[in-house]
């Protein structure tokens, strides 16, 4: 009852901010004073606090009854709900089916005496005494579990809810803070509760435009995480929503930047790309090959931890779209001495406009050369695998590997192979350093080798 309440009055008020700056708005482009126009702006500079206020009350409403059974618990209501059935009603019901079964049974009494086929006629009338009452019992019983109050309707209170939330979201200014929360709360608790998700996909979708935007003008990382977080909404109203969003793949291709790799939500981008490419079958070749170019190009120049992760799903993709295996096994022209000209368009947005599928994955030649050696082996690998004997990679291992992870990982295998007395190879560079630190650096004095 109490959070019917709460969110029937954050429904109400977010309504009405929003009317009323419908009104000023129109009232601004009607008058050509500038002094009504700084009125205007200063009062819309506080909304940016109300809505976040609104979103914080809205984000500790962690349980919302899916069901009747979930509201009939006493314990859930501030007040108990009040009895709307007349009990007067239910014990004339009553008396009038003893009066039918008390007429029932003088009938069958002085029926006895008569002949047989007169008793069989008087006995089905009977039963059809005794079914009338019956039917209108039932309907009865139907008309009262139809009397109970709003807030006692799980639907009134999923509804409620929706709409608290997407007036709350027509408002404008609300913080990037507050945007990240309600973005995973959104994909997290409410899309799975409201009774019409897909009304959301407005507002991901502009959540996702405004932090790509942002992220191209300042190259933050919080604008990044946004549009993470939007992508990873509408690809759940996608999934189990049926929504239609052509521009889905384009849109998670933008994202694929090293930066990417160095977020908070790293682990939850690389879950919804490995989702989302290999959750469709139905991929076209060349979005399969730009998605693999550019995966071979972030392992060259990411952290080994995203680099493992990159090879593992180029190599899942190459065995499971076999069109693309063409990129493996390019050869080059005689007369160029067996060189490869790379045509990729790295810096297009349009997936169609890449021209992945004519070029080739030389990156994993680069990549055969790398100073980690997990990195060398799984690039030596990628291509060379057999469907038959070896599965595919599980992606859920790669997406929590750090540097510390690795770290310690090395630290094991050393420390393994120590004790069974083998001897391990051990990373190391191709130069022998003279110092810790380069010569240009403000270190460079101290800590030499030499």
């Amino acid at each position: 009852d109490v959070e019917d309440f709460v969110m029937k009055g954050i429904n109400k008020i977010a309504m009405d901010l929003r009317a009323s700056m419908d009104g000023d708005a129109k009232k601004s482009k009607g008058k050509d004073d500038e002094d009504s126009d700084e009125d205007v702006e200063v009062e819309y500079k506080g909304m940016g606090d109300v809505a976040e206020n609104m979103c914080r009350l809205l984000t500790m409403m962690d349980y919302v009854a899916r069901t009747a059974s979930d509201l009939n618990q006493e314990a859930r209501y501030l007040f108990d709900p009040p009895q709307l059935m007349d009990a007067d009603s239910e014990d004339e019901d009553d008396d009038h089916d003893e009066r039918d079964e008390d007429d029932d049974i003088e009938a069958d009494d002085t029926e006895s005496d008569s002949d047989s086929d007169e008793s069989v006629e008087e006995t089905e009338g009977a039963g059809r005494k005794r079914a009338a009452p019956s039917t209108g019992r039932s309907s009865n019983k139907r008309s009262k579990k139809t009397k109970v109050i709003t807030w006692q309707q799980s639907y009134k209170h999923r509804f409620a809810l929706q709409q608290a939330w997407l007036s709350t979201l027509r408002l404008p200014d609300i913080p990037t803070r507050t945007q990240k929360h309600v973005l995973q709360h959104l994909s997290s608790y409410v899309l799975g509760i409201c009774p019409s998700p897909l009304r959301f996909a407005e507002y991901f979708t502009r959540s996702f435009q405004a932090g790509t935007n942002k992220a191209a003008g300042t190259k933050g990382s919080s604008s990044n995480l946004i549009s993470i977080l939007a992508l990873d909404g509408l690809f759940i109203l996608m999934l189990d929503h049926q929504l239609e969003y052509p521009e889905f793949y384009s849109s998670l291709y933008q994202l694929l930047h090293p930066r990417i790799l160095y977020t908070k939500q790293r682990a939850r981008f690389l879950q919804l790309l490995s989702k989302s490419l290999m959750a469709n079958s139905m991929l076209p070749a060349y979005v399969v090959a730009s998605y693999c170019k550019k995966l071979c190009r972030l392992a060259l120049s990411g952290p080994p931890s995203g680099g493992l992760f990159a090879l593992a799903l180029v190599s899942n993709l190459l065995r499971k779209h076999g069109e693309c295996a063409c990129l493996i096994h390019r050869e080059g022209k005689r007369e160029d001495v067996g060189l490869i000209e790379d045509v990729f368009v790295e810096e297009v947005d349009d997936l169609t406009q890449t021209r992945a599928l004519e070029s080739s994955l030389w990156e994993l030649t680069a990549l055969e050369k790398h100073y980690h050696h997990a990195i060398a082996t799984v690039a030596k690998a990628v291509g060379t695998e057999d469907d038959k004997t070896t599965p595919m990679y599980d992606m859920e291992d790669f997406m929590a590997h750090t540097y510390k992870s690795l770290f310690e990982q090395e630290k094991k295998r050393l420390s393994d192979a120590k004790a069974n007395k083998k001897k391990a190879r051990v990373s190391l560079t191709f130069v022998e350093p003279d110092a810790l630190f380069t010569k240009e650096d403000v270190f460079g004095d101290f800590f030499k080798c030499k």
